[in-house]
């Protein structure tokens, strides 16, 4: 079987599901480690046996609505690999707006300290420290599974200087005293309601519950952060959440109750998305 015959094989099986020809190229490129380049002019090649059933089987998850991120294995963020598998999200293009904004704002420090809250996969924490070198960066997550993942990606992506990995729930405040006070306390934390978890896409109910599940109403871990973690900034401080659509204005007003300066910012589709709040 060609290459080309395999791929159209693929795409008529999953037809029914939504711009599959780019997940079944990713698929194929993977297995070949071909790029895009090599998967065009390759069209016409013989694949071997062991390639072909390789392939097989990831399109057959595929079917199953597992996400092709879990399925190869890894996903591009920033610029860099992240290993995923189903034990932590999938980094988000709109994360790296997050990653982008606190990037910026570092810049012109000197030897920040950050905190990386519900760090899962660590794609945000490892970003930052990546472009700001003399940062030192403080992960932290509850998940012994993604704590396994983001400490290869440390490993894989940073080595270990100046980055520390906390296997702790940011809930039990009492554990954190001995931790040194940040510039930045960035998180994409946990803000799908409770109540709708069950309703969310099919894909998105192969990622891990404890990534999703905010609480009642979504903001469990934005009002921890403002009555527990706050202690922990600096006193020019800030906080950079990623959160729902229609939450940012619900969090400013959590944060300006303790007295922050807070801003808005929106996503690639004009949602607000991200919220920081500078201490005052």
């Amino acid at each position: 079987m060609t290459l080309d015959e395999l791929y159209k094989s693929s795409v008529e099986k999953l037809k029914n599901i939504e711009n599959i020809e780019i997940d079944v190229r990713i698929i194929l490129k993977k297995v070949l480690s071909f790029s895009e380049t090599d998967f065009l002019i390759n069209k016409n090649r013989e694949l071997s046996s062991h390639e072909v059933q390789t392939i097989g089987s990831m399109i057959d998850k595929r079917e199953k609505g597992i996400p092709v991120q879990y399925i190869i294995g890894e996903w591009d963020f920033y610029g860099t690999t992240f290993k995923v598998n189903d034990s932590v999200l999938i980094p988000r293009p709109e994360t790296e707006i997050l990653c982008e904004y606190v990037i910026n704002y570092l810049r012109n420090k000197n030897e920040p300290v950050i905190a990386d809250l519900c760090t899962g996969s660590g794609c945000i924490g490892i970003t930052v420290k990546k472009y700001i070198g003399d940062a030192t960066v403080v992960m932290v997550e509850k998940s012994p599974e993604a704590a396994e993942v983001c400490l290869e990606n440390i490993k894989s992506i940073l080595g270990n200087d100046k980055v520390f990995f906390i296997n702790e729930d940011v809930f039990l405040s009492e554990r954190f005293k001995q931790l040194p006070q940040f510039d930045v306390i960035v998180s994409n934390p946990p803000y799908i309601k409770s109540s709708e978890i069950s309703s969310l896409q099919s894909e998105v109910l192969f990622e891990p519950e404890i990534a999703l599940d905010g609480g009642d109403d979504g903001l469990d871990f934005y009002r921890l952060f403002a009555e527990k973690w706050t202690e922990h900034l600096k006193p020019d401080g800030m906080f950079a959440f990623e959160c729902g659509e229609d939450q940012a204005n619900d969090i400013k007003s959590i944060l300006e109750e303790k007295n922050f300066d807070v801003y808005i910012k929106n996503d690639y589709n004009n949602i607000e998305r991200f919220v920081i709040g500078k201490r005052r």
